[in-house]
């Protein structure tokens, strides 16, 4: 398998490093645009521009597995384009949402297989304590709904939205989700704590799992034969995160099984997020 990083040199040096521990990889080529040779049928593509977007569109309509690592997009548009042309095409495409990632994360999904509660608190402390940059505040908790969509689907019947604000600024959000099925998940988010807090809560009538994101500990609540309720607790290490998820990618392609966070996965977290943006238009 030959793999093209495109990319800023220095950030494709850390990705180029996971690729050559795999036996499967042939070369590795790190260049700056978008390799239309059939040579390389892998690309890992490093953009945070506006852009990036339209080069992973480029990049699947060549026909290449196409990894975008970025920030997660909220350009419902493109999406649906990307998404529908890699599903005609047959390109896997996957997105880098750490969230979806880390092996905290998708060892809770091991345990807590359908919640019907996802209860999330994050607390972000901005840059010299001033306010947060309003794509920051948006790409922060937009992270946390990409989460809960991944888990729990696009399939919303309402949705409870209130920020919290200063006149024109926004300083957090309190969002409340309710499916279809009863399901519920709800994020208290602000961005002007004085110091940072992260919990992610996943339950169902069996089981509970607790996650202390800062810190990758989670205490998992259940009860025992005797009726008493049992907590096992699990540390977890976040620095292997990146190499697991190109390991992911690339046994997506091979078995041809969809990805860890893909087309669909991201297009759906856009129109949840179209939808709470034009809620919080009309409050304003």
């Amino acid at each position: 398998m030959k793999i093209a990083i495109v990319g800023i040199r220095e950030r494709a040096a850390a990705w180029e490093k996971h690729l050559r521990k795999l036996t499967i990889v042939e070369e590795v080529v790190i260049t700056s645009e978008i390799p239309d040779e059939k040579e390389f049928t892998v690309v890992l593509l490093i953009d945070d521009s506006p852009e990036s977007l339209e080069r992973l569109l480029q990049s699947v309509r060549l026909g290449n597995h196409t990894y975008l690592i970025s920030r997660i997009p909220s350009d419902s548009q493109l999406l649906e384009k990307i998404y529908h042309s890699s599903e005609e095409s047959g390109v896997n495409v996957q997105f880098s949402h750490w969230p979806s990632m880390a092996e905290s994360m998708n060892w809770i999904r091991q345990q807590v297989s359908k919640p019907d509660l996802i209860q999330i608190k994050k607390e972000s402390t901005p840059l010299n304590y001033r306010v947060m940059e309003e794509l920051d505040f948006e790409f922060d908790w937009m992270d946390e709904l990409a989460l809960i969509i991944k888990w729990l689907g696009g399939n919303i019947h309402r949705y409870e939205v209130k920020p919290i604000r200063l006149h024109n600024q926004f300083l957090g959000l309190n969002l409340t989700l309710r499916y279809e099925n009863s399901a519920v998940a709800s994020l208290q988010y602000l961005g002007a704590a004085a110091s940072e807090t992260h919990q992610r809560i996943f339950s169902n009538n069996i089981i509970v799992a607790d996650c202390d994101v800062i810190h990758q500990k989670v205490r998992l609540h259940t009860l025992n034969e005797l009726n008493k309720v049992s907590v096992k607790e699990k540390k977890f290490d976040p620095s292997d995160t990146a190499e697991w998820s190109v390991v992911q990618f690339i046994k997506s392609i091979q078995l041809g099984q969809p990805t860890l966070f893909s087309p669909y996965d991201a297009l759906q977290t856009a129109r949840a997020f179209e939808k709470i943006n034009s809620l919080i238009k009309v409050q304003q």
